[in-house]
């Protein structure tokens, strides 16, 4: 095994207990993710939204005129905009755009749906700030790709304009864990395991059921929403939440990317600085975001 794609594999077990109470869990998440690295070249500002607060980050040669929303993971139960900071500036350094993350409320003390309100509220909120819908890219990883394909249904049901696509990372779209990989990949994926998922997604729904649509989108009716580029790793155990959406998706006629990264782990792009597979899949995700938005060199 490479050395990069070792450490990455250890890296949860170094520095985080799954198994720890969530507000011990927050606080070693938070140390564990101020070790990887953000670029020196990297401005970013905090921002008020509401009652909430947001980060914008940007590289050098950003448009100031489009913008990647992303939403971090966590299980809805941890992270914040700071924690993703390094594998955010980079999806906007790809992308030639700036980015937008939302520290949004989290489960279990704001349950099933208040996250999701929260960040459909954020994109309410970027359009308010005069950001065209054909402008906004919508990303996130695992929780975060969760709530990206939410925001594309919101947007579809409530008459508000479409983004221009959506980039989900190693999603977390069934709630239930039903797919047949949370058994074959079980010991495999060093990140995921399922007794731990059960107990986080307990605690988000809050007693909600794991088979509603909104819960879990792997249950959705998808038709009608933007481009979306799938990114996941063959060694997780959501794999096969992201085939079974990739193919409801391509079945509903949405334009639908589907990568899967051989030996790749959960959300390998988070460890770009580590993993060729992590930054070419970064500049891949860039190409997509490029794409759509009318490409553009700054």
């Amino acid at each position: 095994m490479k050395e990069g794609l070792k450490i990455a594999r250890d890296y949860f077990k170094k520095h985080l207990d799954l198994h720890a109470p969530i507000v011990e869990l927050r606080i070693a998440a938070a140390k564990m993710y101020a070790t990887l690295p953000v670029a020196a070249d990297i401005i970013y500002e905090t921002v008020s939204v509401g009652n909430l607060t947001g980060e914008w980050t940007m590289a050098p040669g950003a448009s100031d005129t489009h913008v990647l929303y992303y939403i971090h993971g966590g299980a809805f139960l941890i992270g914040s905009p700071a924690t993703h900071r390094g594998e955010i500036s980079e999806l906007g350094r790809a992308g030639k755009m700036k980015t937008f993350a939302l520290d949004y409320r989290l489960a279990p003390e704001h349950p099933f749906p208040q996250p999701l309100e929260d960040i459909f509220e954020g994109y309410l909120w970027l359009l308010e700030q005069g950001y065209k819908a054909e402008n906004i890219i919508i990303g996130g990883d695992s929780a975060g790709g969760n709530a990206t394909i939410n925001v594309l249904l919101f947007a579809r049901d409530r008459g508000v304009p479409m983004p221009a696509g959506g980039i989900l990372i190693s999603p977390w779209i069934d709630l239930g864990q039903s797919g047949a990989t949370y058994r074959t990949r079980e010991g495999i994926d060093p990140i995921v395991s399922r007794s731990v998922i059960e107990r986080q997604a307990a605690a988000y729904l809050g007693g909600a059921h794991p088979e509603l649509p909104v819960a879990s989108p792997v249950y959705a009716a998808v038709h009608g929403i933007a481009p979306v580029y799938v990114i996941v790793g063959e060694a997780e155990e959501m794999l096969s939440e992201a085939l079974t959406f990739t193919h409801n998706a391509a079945m509903a006629g949405v334009h639908v990317r589907l990568e899967v990264w051989p030996r790749m782990i959960h959300n390998f792009p988070l460890w770009h600085a580590l993993l060729p597979e992590g930054k070419e899949a970064i500049k891949k995700a860039g190409e997509f975001m490029m794409a759509l938005t009318g490409g553009r060199s700054c």
